[in-house]
C-alpha cells in the first residue's frame, strides 16, 4: 500500500498584541487544534516560526487535570503543579478560583462527586486566575450555565484590559465576537478567510448555509419531531423577504415574512390555532406567538391554504435558529391536551447575521447613548 503525504495545515500568519484576542473557526477536522498544539510547542512544525511570551498558558483538554479520587480543592494544586506553577502562588488567588467556580460547598468533595458542567467550572477559575501573557486555549472558555459563561467572558475582558492576550479556538460565536479582535476561518487546514470578526463571520455563516439547504429537515431527519393528522399537511414552508422574495439568511432588523402552506383534506378546519416559535440551539424558546394572542381568527377550507406570518423586524442576533410550526384545534388543545393538526417541532434552521453596531446577546434592542452635561 503506497504512502501519501498529508498536509495538516496551510500556511499561515497572524500576531497578537498585548491587550487582543485572536480567533480560530471552523468545523471539527478544520486543524483548530492543530494549530494551538503547534503555537503551545506540543507538536512539531516542518516550516515557520513560533514565537511566544516566555508567561504562556496553554489549556488544551480540562479533563485531562482532574483526578477523580481527589477532592476539588487537592485537584487544584495539582492542576497548578502541572503548569509549573508554586503552591504559594496558588494560595494567593484560591477564595478568587473557589468562588468564581460557585463551588465553596463542594470544593472538599471528590472530583468523581462532581457533574461535568462543576469540573469545567473549576478548571476555568483555576484559569482565569493565573499569570500569563497569552492565553491558549481549546474551546473550553464557554462551558457551564448561561451565567457562568458570561461570567467568564467578563473575566476574560478584564484581563484582556489588562494588557493579556488570547489565542481562541471555539464554535461559540458570541464568545468569538465578544473577545476577538481578529478571526482565521480554516476549511481542512486551508485559511478561508482572515480578518475582522464582522466580516469573517459572515463568510462563515454563508460557508455553513452552503452545506445544507435552508429551511429542510435538520440533518435529514424529521427535527426533534413531527406530526401530522391524516386530514392536514405542512406541504412548504418558505421564508421571505419584504417584497415576497425568497429568502436563505436573514439579517438583524430586517423585515421578513414565514409563508406555511397546508393541505387539507375532509371537513373544514373552523377558527384553528397556529404557533411559531423560535428556539436556540440549546434549546431555549427565543420567541413564540400564535394567532389567537393577537385576536386574529379564520377557518381553513378543504385544499390547498397558506397563512402568511409577517414580521417589521429581525430582533434576533448572529446564529442558527430552528422553527417551530404548528395547527392546533384551539389554545386549550395547545397548552393542555397537546393534541395538534399538525407540528413540526423544530424542523426548519434558520440562519441570522448581525452586525457589531447591532449589540451582543440573543435578541437585538434598540436604544441611543447620549452624554448629559452640567447643568448650564
Amino acid at each position: 500500500m503506497q504512502s501519501e503525504n498529508h498536509w495538516s495545515l496551510s500556511p499561515l500568519s497572524f500576531s497578537i498584541e498585548p491587550g487582543q484576542g485572536l480567533a480560530i473557526i471552523g468545523d471539527n477536522g478544520a486543524g483548530k487544534s492543530s494549530i494551538l498544539r503547534a503555537v503551545a510547542g506540543l507538536i512539531p512544525i516542518d516550516s515557520g516560526i513560533v514565537n511566544i511570551p516566555e508567561r504562556t498558558l496553554a489549556v488544551l483538554d480540562l479533563n485531562l487535570l482532574f483526578h477523580p479520587d481527589f477532592s476539588g480543592y487537592e485537584n487544584l494544586y495539582m492542576m497548578n503543579a502541572c503548569h509549573g506553577r508554586s503552591d504559594a502562588q496558588l494560595n494567593e488567588v484560591m477564595d478568587q478560583v473557589i468562588q468564581f467556580a460557585g463551588l465553596e460547598e463542594a470544593v472538599h468533595r471528590p472530583v468523581r462527586e462532581y457533574s461535568s458542567g462543576m469540573r469545567m467550572r473549576l478548571g476555568v477559575a483555576y484559569v482565569m486566575f493565573q499569570d500569563f501573557e497569552l492565553l491558549i486555549i481549546d474551546e473550553v472558555l464557554a462551558v457551564g450555565d448561561l451565567a457562568f459563561q458570561r461570567q467568564t467572558i467578563s473575566r476574560m475582558r478584564d484581563l484582556l484590559a489588562e494588557g493579556k492576550s488570547l489565542l481562541l479556538s471555539s464554535h461559540n460565536m458570541l464568545e468569538v465576537s465578544s473577545l476577538c479582535s481578529e478571526v482565521v476561518f480554516l476549511d481542512y487546514g486551508e485559511v478561508l478567510t482572515q480578518g475582522n470578526p464582522e466580516d469573517v463571520l459572515a463568510e462563515y455563516f454563508q460557508a455553513a448555509e452552503k452545506k445544507g439547504k435552508f429551511a429542510e429537515l435538520i440533518d435529514g431527519r424529521k427535527g426533534l419531531g413531527e406530526s401530522n393528522s391524516q386530514d392536514v399537511q405542512i406541504s412548504n414552508v418558505r421564508v421571505l423577504d419584504a417584497d415576497g422574495v425568497e429568502i436563505e439568511i436573514l439579517q438583524s432588523g430586517q423585515a421578513f415574512q414565514i409563508e406555511v402552506q397546508f393541505h387539507i383534506e375532509g371537513a373544514p378546519i373552523i377558527n384553528p390555532l397556529m404557533r411559531v416559535e423560535f428556539f436556540r440551539n440549546d434549546g431555549l424558546m427565543v420567541a413564540g406567538m400564535n394567532n389567537f394572542r393577537q385576536g386574529v381568527h379564520w377557518d381553513l377550507h378543504p385544499g390547498e391554504a397558506a397563512i402568511r406570518i409577517r414580521y417589521p423586524s429581525l430582533n434576533l442576533l448572529a446564529g442558527r435558529y430552528y422553527l417551530s410550526l404548528s395547527l392546533w384545534p384551539d389554545e386549550y388543545a395547545s397548552m393542555v391536551t397537546h393534541e395538534a393538526y399538525v407540528h413540526h417541532d423544530r424542523c426548519y434552521s434558520l440562519i441570522v447575521q448581525s452586525q457589531r453596531q447591532d449589540g451582543a446577546g440573543v435578541a437585538s434592542q434598540t436604544c441611543f447613548f447620549e452624554i448629559l452635561g452640567p447643568e448650564e
